[in-house]
């Protein structure tokens, strides 16, 4: 998958630059299950990377 999904977050340990490189990524609602906006979404793959902090865990 590297390369096939962009990702600005640079806090996510899988951005490898601008590419998400999880192996796989679930994307879910948030709130109430009706999305309209990009707003009404989340990456549930997202990890935290600290600054200075290296790639993937």
């Amino acid at each position: 998958m590297p390369g096939a999904v962009k990702c600005n977050v640079e806090e996510c340990v899988y951005n490898e630059s601008l590419h998400c490189s999880a192996d796989s990524i679930l994307i879910k609602s948030i709130g109430n299950d009706v999305v309209g906006t990009t707003r009404g979404t989340i990456c549930d793959t997202f990890s935290y990377r600290a600054p200075g902090e290296g790639q993937k865990p």
